[in-house]
């Protein structure tokens, strides 16, 4: 999902999330851009190959849902090129524009993030998930933070790896306690180099801003499956 845009028309402080729509199985998102069936049509599958193919060889990999303009995504990507650094946007305009300044570790994706955590990434492929500053859903079906996600973000991550998660959203910190509520509390990792947008709005206005991060609870295998509808 889109990261928070600082002339988004909702009054933050009163936001109370949506209660999120039952996903019937793993690979049936209610995303944007058609939901994970999405990756059912030819002329999408070279997205999802493009993807895999990134992840594929060895090294530290982080993912940012919702790169928005891509300023913490590409300073990342240029202070530790060491790493790979995937993001995902559903934003045309805001991909292309990431994607002509990208560096060789870095592959900005036009889609919704909770497909391809569903549908297209590996199991523990991921190091490090960076979800910032995520823009407040009016409609269910929009909302990013569901039980389903974190079942998708336990499976794809390394046992090691860390969600990291900010937001200036009080309802939205809430929610992301109540999910996470069994995971093992974690160091934040290293913040990019530049700040976002939004970043740099809640430093200039003095708002308040939440940051969480979590490793996987204890003993929590990170392959799980969710068709049974263990996960809901």
């Amino acid at each position: 999902m889109p990261a928070g845009d600082a002339t988004l028309m909702v009054d933050r402080d009163s936001y109370v999330a949506p209660e999120p729509p039952e996903r019937r199985a793993r690979k049936d998102v209610p995303g944007a851009l058609s939901g994970s069936r999405l990756f059912d049509q030819p002329a999408h599958r070279a997205t999802a190959d493009a993807v895999r193919a990134f992840l594929e060889p060895p090294g530290p990999v982080a993912v940012e849902i919702g790169f928005d303009h891509g300023i913490t995504l590409l300073s990342q990507a240029r202070a530790h090129p060491d790493w790979r650094w995937l993001g995902f946007e559903i934003r045309r305009r805001r991909v292309q524009a990431v994607q002509a300044h990208a560096p060789p570790n870095c592959l900005p994706v036009r889609g919704d993030a909770r497909t391809f955590l569903a549908a297209v990434l590996p199991d523990a492929c991921v190091d490090r998930l960076d979800i910032l500053f995520p823009t407040p859903s009016l409609k269910a079906r929009h909302l990013l933070f569901t039980p389903e996600l974190v079942a998708d973000a336990w499976r794809v991550l390394r046992p090691d790896g860390v969600v990291h998660i900010k937001t200036d959203v009080p309802d939205l910190a809430r929610l992301v306690d109540q999910l996470f509520a069994d995971a093992r509390p974690a160091l934040a990792p290293p913040a990019a180099p530049e700040r976002s947008r939004r970043e740099r709005v809640c430093a200039r206005d003095g708002l308040p801003v939440w940051t969480r991060a979590f490793r996987r609870p204890e003993g929590q295998p990170s392959s799980m499956n969710m068709d049974d509808g263990s996960a809901r």
